[in-house]
């Protein structure tokens, strides 16, 4: 195993940067390149570490590599090279694990009161990384919120917009007033988050709409926001609508097993 490949692929993942391993896992006969074990790193730029044996196949990992940075999937692909149209004279098949690093994802929290405190201690379950946002140090504490990776006292927007989003990211508004909700929904609404809710009432959501259009945001950001945030249950103590919004995140994240012929009728 090269240790320097894992030691530039850990600092790589402290740096929140994406990237895959391709990973020789089985080899037909002893013309490979590269044995079973074999590994290289390619990050989201195309640039890459270690080497599974070159050629013509290593450029197609590198590219199923890029593909799964993308989609998050993981692929096992087989290559051959008995020197037919295309292939390397190597002899023998080898196959290729290929192994998207997923970043954890992040959930940010505008606003620390009553349904902020049981969201935080689900995501944090669910294996988020959670930031808390609010004007009050009342609230925004280490005591309240021990299990918090970090938690920003101050303005909220202000706050907000000086954290590093991408489409990892998630955030929840949910602030104590609407000036404080809107203020946050405005500073991210053209960021590349990857869900965006506030928890609200019909007038405030209308309401919000309107300013938004005065701001001439797209109506596509304006209908990504999910507002009022959260699943449908009926929920009514602030512990069941934390419930609520954690079940659409996890809904989110899924979206593409949802369906699955368990759930169906008969």
């Amino acid at each position: 195993m090269d240790h320097d490949l894992l030691i530039k692929a850990l600092k790589a993942a402290q740096k929140g940067q994406k990237y895959a391993f391709a990973t020789v896992v089985e080899t037909t006969a002893r013309g490979t390149p590269r044995k079973a074990g074999a590994k290289m790193v390619v990050w989201e730029d195309g640039s890459l570490f270690g080497t599974i044996g070159g050629g013509r196949n290593e450029k197609e990992a590198q590219k199923e590599c890029l593909k799964a940075i993308k989609s998050g999937k993981p692929a096992l692909i087989a290559y051959n090279l008995f020197g037919q149209k295309d292939q390397p004279v190597c002899g023998g098949q080898m196959k290729v694990f290929i192994e998207p690093f997923v970043p954890r994802k992040h959930l940010v929290i505008c606003g620390a009161g009553h349904v902020a405190l049981p969201l935080s201690i689900i995501a944090k379950m669910l294996g988020y990384k959670i930031t808390i946002i609010d004007s009050r140090k009342e609230f925004a504490n280490k005591a309240r919120f021990p299990h918090a990776d970090n938690i920003l006292a101050g303005d909220h927007a202000k706050k907000l917009a000086a954290i590093r989003i991408d489409r990892n990211t998630h955030i929840m508004i949910m602030t104590h007033g609407h000036e404080y909700d809107f203020d946050c929904a405005k500073a991210v609404v053209k960021s590349d988050a990857g869900y965006l809710g506030v928890i609200s009432s019909r007038p405030k959501k209308l309401k919000l709409f309107s300013e938004l259009r005065k701001m001439r945001v797209p109506e596509s950001l304006i209908k990504k926001i999910h507002i009022p945030a959260g699943i449908d249950i009926g929920g009514q103590t602030p512990e069941e609508i934390a419930v609520s919004i954690a079940a659409e995140l996890v809904a989110i994240n899924n979206r593409e097993s949802i369906g699955s012929q368990k759930f169906k009728e008969k």
